[in-house]
């Protein structure tokens, strides 16, 4: 647990932090203009990394690293055009989708802002708590409003629940196939499914999380 908390807490949002920072001292050097006013962020979060960031790190934690609110991306949010946002998601198709609808001029009413503007300011942080598939990079780099915004695209590879101080837990009782067993008696190699492609990127994660 101490290691996770202190991975979140380090390299994602002490290190956005001291982005935002750098960027407000910029902006003031230049005169100011182009990009956020306030020191807070908004984390947006999907149901996976919600139940991810739970049990590791609390909302004091937060606030004292100036998240402002804790926003779910499925559903409808205000805009907050001064802030940030930190987006920590699972890499997948519907998170990604609804990121880049944040971020699409033509959804913006759709998706909860207004036809004034996106519902953040012009600083962006994407975190993926596994890795992110080609596929869905590709989709990223095509939206170009939302390209020109990121400060940091990273892969934090925590792709798992933290039970005890010591015990982590993959989080997937609801996608477990029945009866579906990782072994075999037979001499045949064993035929990988999608589930088990899951629990190997989950624990390649806790491997890196561990170093």
């Amino acid at each position: 647990r101490d290691i996770v908390q202190q991975h979140l807490l380090q390299d994602v949002f002490e290190a956005s932090n001291a982005v935002i920072q750098l960027s407000q001292q910029q902006q003031n050097l230049q005169g100011g203009g182009g990009g956020v006013s306030s020191s807070w962020m908004v984390l947006v979060v999907d149901p996976e990394s919600l139940r991810v960031i739970s049990s590791s790190i609390g909302m004091y934690n937060l606030m004292e690293h100036h998240v402002s609110i804790v926003e779910d991306l499925l559903k409808k949010r205000a805009p907050f055009r001064d802030q940030a946002v930190l987006y920590l998601v699972e890499p997948n198709e519907v998170s990604v989708a609804k990121i880049i609808e944040d971020w699409t001029p033509s959804s913006n009413k759709k998706g909860g802002g207004s036809s004034s503007g996106p519902l953040y300011g012009n600083t962006v942080f994407l975190y993926f708590l596994g890795h992110l598939p080609d596929n869905l990079f590709t989709q990223i780099k095509n939206c170009k409003e939302l390209v020109r915004r990121i400060k940091v695209l990273k892969e934090v590879n925590i792709d798992f629940l933290i039970k005890e101080s010591r015990a982590f837990h993959f989080d997937m009782g609801k996608s477990s196939p029945i009866n579906t067993s990782l072994y075999t008696t037979s001499s045949s190699p064993v035929s990988m499914n999608p589930f088990h492609h899951r629990i190997i990127s989950k624990l390649v994660t806790v491997c890196a999380t561990l170093n």
